[in-house]
């Protein structure tokens, strides 16, 4: 079956609905980037999100990198994507899935002008978690590099569990697995966004 609807399935259609933790309810929202500098949050922000990936992904099985980048017909936006992510990598393999989807008027940035949001996922090893998630985390730090404008979804389809670092501050979790969910918020209730908490200690009770 191809990835995209793979995903679709697994995710209900949701996968990509933005903000995930409020799209997909019963998820985890982690608070990642804490510090006084810009490099002691991002270097924290990749710690703990290695932490929780650590706990999903599993050595032995490899597991799925979505990108999601938004661009105009006549600009092929995901070139200098790609050349980031090759200066961190992490290379595209031949056996891939991509695809278009047209971005909603109501949420172009000019709305009668067509863009799309560009995907393309493929499978990868569990040693490209580090270097995936430096290229999602680092988007907001323009110091840093590389830094890839895409968006970064890593998926455990088997275990039914994704992952969106959508920035240095924050990670959410979700998916059909409650048990494994369940188990990570336990074991990081500690990194749990403030805010939200409230919401999840519904889902999964007081600790």
């Amino acid at each position: 079956m191809p990835l995209r609807s793979e995903i679709e399935r697994v995710f209900e259609g949701n996968a990509f609905k933005r903000p995930l933790f409020y799209s997909y309810p019963g998820g985890l929202r982690f608070e990642l980037s804490v510090g006084d500098t810009a490099i002691d949050q991002f270097l924290l922000a990749i710690k703990k999100a290695g932490q929780v990936c650590a706990d999903i992904f599993s050595v032995e099985q490899p597991f799925i990198a979505c990108l999601r980048m938004r661009c105009l017909p006549s600009i092929s936006a995901h070139r200098k994507v790609l050349r980031e992510l090759a200066a961190a990598g992490i290379r595209i393999p031949r056996n891939r899935n991509a695809w278009l989807e047209l971005v909603p008027s109501g949420e172009r940035f000019e709305e009668t002008i067509e863009e799309f949001w560009v995907n393309i996922a493929f499978e990868v090893e569990v040693s490209a978690i580090q270097p995936l998630l430096w290229c999602a985390l680092a988007k907001d730090f323009s110091s840093i590099r590389p830094r890839p404008a895409c968006d970064i979804y890593l998926f455990e389809l088997k275990k039914g569990v994704m992952i969106f670092p959508y920035d240095d501050r924050g990670m959410d979790v979700v998916g059909p697995n409650h048990t494994l969910l369940a188990e990570l918020y336990g074991r990081y209730y500690h990194y749990l966004l403030d805010y939200d908490r409230l919401s999840m200690e519904a889902t999964f009770g007081a600790l």
